[in-house]
Order: structure tokens, then sequence, then C-alpha cells
């Protein structure tokens, strides 16, 4: 007897092109276009980032690696807040479904960035005050790596009897020559593993007594003519009984 075979394959033409695969595990098998979505990719230091990343069905397992948070898992993207400068890099993420027996993976280069800002105040290079010391004109400034603290610093000096600064960078950084950028005091001079790239300590020492800044104060860097500069406004500085505000610029000689 004949047999119409018509019916059966346009039932396998219309399910190869619309029904949906189940996997093992129940889960949704059908194809993802799987695509990583940041609402920032050039972030500033401290701002927050949403990653949303597709997620088809309950089975599916998202994971991710990227600089400060490797191989955690999360159910549906991540929110970075306060993002690190040594959270700049490459972002990846990849979903898998072990009852479908298949993966995803995409990836993005985030590129933190510094904040540039203006010093607020009116500076005189190689020039710093006090509100209650003596004022210096350097007839030395120098960028060099300070091995004491195995970090590099800039250095502005005149003569004995006068202030002698000291502008030290994060020795986590790699040192390297600093990039343009807002820099954050450190209350001590020294730095963990925890400190970021524009992590600074500034200080200096007037008769015999060491002054260190206070936390959280802004020093702003640039290059002139490729040189560096390191200007700073109102910064408070104290020892052990004396506090003192002062301003200054220095750019290597």
């Amino acid at each position: 007897m004949k047999t119409n075979l018509f019916p059966f394959f346009v039932f396998i033409l219309l399910c190869t092109a619309g029904c949906v695969k189940t996997g093992t595990n129940g889960g949704d098998c059908r194809p993802l276009n799987f695509k990583i979505s940041i609402s920032d990719t050039a972030p500033f230091i401290g701002d927050n980032i949403t990653i949303d990343v597709p997620k088809l069905n309950e089975y599916d397992l998202l994971s991710y690696n990227y600089p400060g948070a490797s191989g955690t898992t999360f159910s549906h993207g991540a929110d970075v807040t306060n993002i690190k400068y040594n959270q700049k890099g490459w972002y990846h993420w990849s979903l898998s479904n072990s009852g479908c027996n298949v993966s995803y993976r995409d990836s993005v280069y985030v590129n933190v960035r510094l904040r540039q800002e203006t010093p607020p105040c009116t500076l005189t290079n190689n020039y710093a005050s006090s509100n209650n010391l003596i004022d210096v004109a350097f007839t030395s400034v120098t960028e060099a790596f300070d091995p004491t603290f195995n970090g590099m610093a800039v250095y502005g000096d005149r003569s004995l009897g006068y202030p002698s600064y000291r502008v030290l960078f994060n020795s986590y950084n790699g040192n390297t020559e600093p990039i343009d950028g807002v820099y954050n005091t450190n209350n001590v001079p020294t730095f963990d593993i925890f400190d970021d790239y524009n992590t600074v300590s500034v200080s200096f020492l007037y008769s015999g007594q060491f002054f260190h800044c206070h936390p959280n104060q802004k020093l702003y860097v640039t290059h002139v003519g490729g040189k560096i500069r390191v200007s700073f406004c109102n910064m408070v500085f104290s020892n052990t009984s004396i506090l003192s505000t002062c301003s200054g610029q220095m750019t290597k000689m």
C-alpha cells in the first residue's frame, strides 16, 4: 500500500526551524546571541559600572574573570562599584549548560582612567608656601627611584634650613613613570598591595622634623615638555605637634 510521507517531512522541517531542543536538565537549548553589555567601557577611578550578560534559563551557569574578581559565579550580570585602576583590563565571561552541552564566551576591554583636573589654586612653578612655616623656592627638582620605600619619587630641595619635599608614588604600580591625573594621598609613607595605582605619600623635612600629609587629599600630576610636574593646593601636613597647610608645584629640572 502506498504511504504518503509528505506531512511527516513537513513536520520535520518545521520542527527543525522552530522547535526548541530540551537538555537533560530541562534547560532550553536554543542558540543564544551571547554578548556582554557594559554601561561604561572607559570609566574613571571611583565610578560604578554595570555588566549585563544574556541568560537563557535557570540552568545556565554564568562565570566571569577580570582583574579583582577572578572565577566568581553569578546568576546574572554583576555590578562593579568604586572601580579601581588595577581593575583595568579584559573582562571575560562564559555561559554553559551541561544539560545541553553548549557554551558561549565573550570579552570586552575596560579602560579605567585617572581623572584629569586643574589645581584649584594659583601656583608658582618650583615654589612651595606654608601658612606658618618658611616658604621655599626649589633649586633642585629630581625624579628617581627611592630605595628606602621601593618606589618612584619626586624630590624638591633648596638648601639646608628650607623644607625638603618628597612625593612618593605607590610602590605596587610597577615603578613606571606616573601617568597624568589626580592622585590621592595616603596617611603613611608606605603602601600595601590593596592601595590603588593613584595612591601617593607627600611629606617634607624641616628643621629636623618630619611632616607628613593627611589622607584623602589631591595631588595633580602632569607632564610639561616630557618632564613630570606635581602640584598640590592647601594640603594639610603635620608632625607630632605642628599642623601646617601648604601649596606647591614642582617640575623636574
